[in-house]
């Protein structure tokens, strides 16, 4: 493509639209080959991180997944896969993953033996308990989408067509030490072709190699050139235009607002729905998703890239049946896409509730994700753009979509077989209390074979059954995250939907077999979240008695580690001990064998310090119950422990402010 009295060049790639070029005389890189998919992340306000703040309702918490845009080298150099980092925000050129592994049936939904579909979910969670004590009728916590950060897929090269004739005419008039980005600019221009494509790669590896290059082409004015090419008729220039822009917006807010104040959100789609070059989806989906992160531009991407995405990617890719169209969609695509997707479902409720109802999006995330847990390949990076997605469009989901669980409301008096409800303890039948606590017998015979679709899918068992298994094969933190993120939030309300999730979870489910090594896991996010869905499902009170056998020991272990082993998280602690008093003290015989000096030592520190203010009240509250309950104090006592230690100024005060309060 240069002066070939300067520069010997060998054009490598015969497929496509696009050129590598390696310049061996001058010792320079290779040119072509690179792109970016820049990655922005943002998190609850208590990291350090950027991040999307927690949301408070009336004393229950949740939280939002975070946004973030990815960065991507595309050039041929091998890259072993990177982890997820969940406290960095716009990583820099993170190393690459291997292409996604080949599916047995793309989107193939399979079946374990009990006839629940496998399955995994997306995005970090970052929970937050209630200063009120944790009860029989606690508040619930939510959990927001994930907000880890989306490490790189791998990236296809770039290569062009016709590489001879086109090498060959750039070659007799530019010269590389001569060329600048004005001449690039001003080449984007150009009524020759070959000019416009020289233009338009010039600035996309230079944009990839120097940041400065960003502002630089800018204020040269080059975007709406490299706008108005991406509707060119050559698919060798709009290819490289798209990849040009795809560099320029990487972290780069001012090129994100002109790429759409020039109308080139509207041309990268109109340009992804006609092209059939792998290279170019490449491209356009990569520079869709940094543009995602931009929250000024996600109000016209929900309403023009969802739709789009959904139906010229998302769709086809995960159908396998031979009478869908266009089905031959690249993995690299397809992550890029819900990548994309995965932004979008941070925004406001108006987003979600648009990509709840797009048509076939949420029916095609999940099968894809099942597919991969069933071809034991959990860890898959789309799976986790897929879960993560998931996870977010559960926030809020019982308040925003109610007709999601109306299956799960108890049917009107008397129409209910006859059948008298049963006391539930010292409650009456007609108490609200029984009311809330009432079983969900048809819900939990539910038929396995039954298939949720739409939104309706995002509560159904098989969900639920996915998350699960993901929880127990995933080895990523960013799908853990998701997964145990979506429960919580299928668990948060006080209404019948989310005890019915609780106890679907619980007694039909197993799901309380997932969750020890979630509560030691390293990732204190992770453990924050595990934490959190515990306490949700605690406040059914026809759950606490099999909760307490199987969770009492590992949370009790928990506490009696100390701060240090909680990430010293006041959140965490706090609402473990809340939920641990509830569960003690619906199980009295299972919790005197919980009960030990480590455990009541470390509540005893906790209550005094003043650092973490919720956990000293929560300890102080459940210190008192183990003395103020009878049988407890006979095990404390057999400790030789003295009752100063229970009751004393710090617990009082605690105890009374409470009652006060309630």
């Amino acid at each position: 493509m240069w002066a070939l009295s300067r520069v010997k060049c060998i054009c490598l790639g015969l497929k496509g639209t696009s050129l590598r070029v390696v310049v061996e005389e001058m010792g320079l890189p290779t040119f072509f080959s690179f792109c970016h998919l820049d990655f922005c992340y943002r998190r609850g306000h208590t990291q350090k991180s950027r991040i999307v703040s927690a949301r408070t309702w009336g004393g229950r918490h949740a939280t939002n997944s975070g946004i973030w845009d990815q960065q991507v080298n595309t050039n041929n150099w091998t890259h072993s896969a990177n982890g997820m980092k969940s406290a960095r925000s716009d990583p820099v050129l993170a190393p690459s993953f291997s292409a996604a592994p080949v599916m047995r049936a793309k989107g193939q939904v399979y079946q374990s033996q009990n006839n629940f579909q496998t399955r995994q979910n997306r995005h970090s969670s970052y929970s937050r308990t209630s200063s009120v004590p944790i009860s029989n009728s606690q508040n619930p916590i939510f959990q927001t989408p994930s907000a880890q950060i989306l490490t790189d897929g791998k990236m296809g090269t770039i290569k062009h067509s016709k590489i001879a004739q086109e090498s060959s005419k750039i070659n007799s008039v530019v010269n590389v030490s001569d060329m600048t980005l004005d001449r690039a600019v001003d080449f984007l221009s150009s009524p020759d072709e070959d000019y416009q494509q020289c233009g338009a790669t010039f600035i996309q590896h230079k944009s990839f190699k120097e940041d400065g290059t960003k502002q630089e082409v800018f204020h040269l004015g080059g975007i709406p050139g490299l706008v108005a090419l991406m509707r060119s008729p050559n698919p060798g220039v709009s290819q490289a235009a798209a990849g040009a822009l795809r560099n320029l917006v990487f972290k780069n807010q001012d090129n994100k607002l002109e790429v759409q104040h020039c109308g080139g959100i509207a041309k990268a789609l109109q340009l992804l729905k006609e092209t059939d070059s792998t290279e170019t989806q490449k491209q356009i989906t990569g520079l869709l998703w940094n543009l995602s992160s931009a929250d000024e531009l996600k109000g016209e991407l929900i309403t023009t890239a969802l739709p789009a995405l959904t139906e010229n990617v998302v769709v086809p890719f995960t159908c396998w049946s031979d009478s869908c169209a266009n089905n031959n969609i690249h993995p690299d695509v397809f992550h890029s896409a819900t990548g994309c997707l995965r932004n979008l479902s941070c925004s406001q409720k108006k987003a979600r509730e648009a990509m709840r109802q797009c048509r076939g999006l949420i029916d095609s995330l999940m099968n894809y994700v099942q597919s991969c847990v069933a071809e034991e390949n959990p860890d898959d990076t789309s799976v986790e753009n897929c879960a993560c997605i998931l996870h977010n469009l559960t926030y809020q989901l019982e308040e925003e979509s109610p007709g999601c669980f109306k299956k799960f409301q108890p049917p009107p008096e008397g129409q209910d077989g006859g059948r008298k409800s049963p006391t539930i303890g010292c409650f009456s039948p007609k108490s609200s209390k029984a009311q809330k606590e009432r079983t969900f017998d048809g819900v939990l015979a539910m038929p396995e074979d039954s298939s949720p679709s739409g939104v309706g899918g995002l509560c159904h068992p098989k969900a639920m059954q996915t998350y699960l298994s993901l929880l127990g094969t995933s080895q990523k933190d960013a799908t853990l995250e998701a997964c145990c993120g979506a429960l919580q939030n299928l668990t948060a309300n006080k209404g019948m939907g989310s005890s019915a999730m609780s106890q679907i979870l619980v007694q039909k489910l197993g799901a309380l077999v997932q969750i020890p090594r979630l509560l030691t896991s390293p990732n204190r996010n992770l453990q924050k979240t595990a934490v959190s869905l515990l306490a949700n499902m605690s406040r059914t009170s026809s759950l606490q008695p099999s909760m307490a056998k199987q969770i009492l020991p590992e949370l009790t272990g928990l506490l009696s580690s100390g701060p240090r082993e909680m990430g010293n998280s006041d959140e965490t602690m706090a609402t473990a001990c809340n939920t641990v008093r509830g569960l003690m003290l619906a199980d009295t015989e299972v919790s005197k064998k919980v009960i030990n000096n480590n455990l009541v030592t470390s509540l005893a520190d906790l209550s005094e310090n003043g650092s973490f203010p919720k956990a000293s009240k929560a300890a102080s509250q459940l210190l008192y119950s183990l003395w103020n309950e009878k049988s407890f104090q006979g095990v404390v006592k057999k400790l030789g422990m003295a009752k100063s230690l229970f009751v004393n100024d710090v617990t009082t005060a605690v105890q009374k402010s409470m009652q006060v309060y309630e």
